[in-house]
């Protein structure tokens, strides 16, 4: 694994130069690539694992948005930054909700950027040293009790578990807790998305290879699985498994053994299986895009992981342990302003958990005063189009969920007593806040 300060992804090769000398002269490690390709070559053959990316959002070879797809399996814990021209504002902030970690205008201060990126680095090592125990990212709230239970409870056994959701609710980091709760914990954890194995490479991606197994073999070499011998492998995406794939990892399921391309003894699996997905597989099954057999194996365990937006009561504590999180680490506002609690708890969160980290942590770096204000959460406006008159029923719903909202902003997060102010039971307050 080669370690690296800073990737830079930047066609403009007198841009790129420029950028490229002037960290080394900061005394920082940086590697550059000229597009899409070269930047997934480079963690694919160099196995680059960089602290902090800073990619252009338009690339000879493709978009911000075609890159950050193409990589996400190899930036767990890279801060990435997007850098963009106004034009392009609206990719941005897509790539943000998607879990970017934030985009830059053009043209940036560079000084600034130097600040970042050693605060970044700063928190690569940090965590890096801290070999922290994950937590339970459901626990703590009443909607979710019932999740994180379960949660807990399958994490302590050898089962093969299935988590859907939406993505950004946190698939990888429940994926995380369970393999650290469970008989398995001593041993690495392995996360690999789907969509990279290929057809042409699956067998050998999974099970690995023996040398002169086929033209090219010049090296034996070891799959997923044996490298997470012991531990967890943890099947990001599985829904976009081609079908070979699925075939492949049918086999060892069922067999818990696998035979390395060019091997003569089949070697025994011995980790845990964890997939995860946001695709309707039930849909997929019956449509026979995934296979069925497939599909029952992997959800021996089976967790449905709730949207943000139906854990409302779970945005502003969330939010505030993002913010102490951070201010813990650098200077930083102490708070969010009534305004700024609102617009947390009226927005959909299309990218749940990971949006409203990434807006917590853009909105404490660049808010002016002690607490953080709306614009700092929201700096890109009111996107949501054209303006429509609603009837009067749907503007009396609207004026009820505003006064709900504002209630529960003025409580902290606490329903109990948002629902005192609001004059109405708790029960009332849930149900209204489900009919939203």
């Amino acid at each position: 694994m080669s370690y690296v300060d800073v990737l830079l992804i930047e066609d403009d090769r007198v841009l790129g130069g420029a950028l490229r000398q002037r960290l080394q002269l900061e005394g920082l490690s940086a590697a550059w690539v000229e597009n899409c390709s070269q930047a997934v070559e480079a963690f694919r053959r160099q196995r680059l694992r960089p602290a902090f990316i800073l990619a252009d959002i338009r690339l000879p070879d493709g978009s911000g948005e075609d890159l950050y797809r193409r990589i996400i399996p190899y930036v767990a814990r890279s801060t990435i930054v997007f850098a963009t021209a106004y034009g392009e504002l609206a990719q941005a902030v897509r790539l943000v909700a998607a879990g970017a970690t934030d985009y830059l205008t053009k043209p940036y201060d560079v000084d600034a950027l130097i600040a970042r990126i050693r605060a970044a680095i700063e928190a690569f090592d940090d965590e890096d040293a801290s070999g922290a125990m994950p937590e339970n990212p459901f626990l703590g709230s009443a909607a979710t009790e019932a999740v994180a239970t379960d949660i807990q409870k399958l994490a302590a056994q050898s089962l093969t578990v299935l988590l859907q959701g939406e993505t950004g609710v946190g698939k990888e980091l429940t994926a995380r807790f369970m393999h650290a709760h469970s008989p398995f914990a001593s041993g690495p954890f392995i996360a690999v998305n789907c969509a990279s194995l290929t057809d042409d490479l699956v067998e050998s991606q999974l099970f690995g290879h023996r040398r002169g197994a086929f033209s090219g073999a010049r090296e034996a070499h070891r799959g997923l699985i044996e490298h997470a011998d012991g531990g967890t492998l943890f099947l990001d995406e599985v829904g976009e498994l081609a079908p070979k794939a699925q075939a492949a990892l049918l086999r060892v399921l069922e067999d818990k053994r696998f035979l390395p391309l060019g091997g003569n003894t089949p070697l025994k699996a011995k980790c845990r299986f964890v997939a995860s997905t946001n695709a309707d597989l039930p849909e997929a099954v019956r449509r026979k895009a995934f296979r069925a057999d497939l599909y029952y194996r992997l959800s021996v365990g089976h967790l449905n992981l709730p949207p943000l937006r139906e854990r409302v009561q779970d945005i502003l504590p969330l939010a505030t342990r993002f913010l102490n999180d951070w201010s813990a680490a650098s200077p930083a506002p102490a708070a969010f302003s009534p305004g700024a609690q609102e617009a947390l708890l009226g927005h959909a969160w299309p990218g749940n958990i990971r949006e409203l980290k990434n807006r917590v942590l853009r909105a404490a770096v660049t808010a002016d005063g002690p607490a953080i204000q709306e614009s700092d959460l929201f700096p890109e406006g009111n996107l949501g189009g054209p303006v429509t008159v609603p009837d009067l029923s749907a503007a009396r719903a609207d004026a009820e969920l505003r006064s709900i909202r504002q209630a529960i902003a003025a409580s902290g997060g606490q329903v109990g007593l948002a629902a005192k102010r609001l004059g109405i039971s708790r029960t009332t307050l849930w149900k209204k806040l489900r009919q939203r």
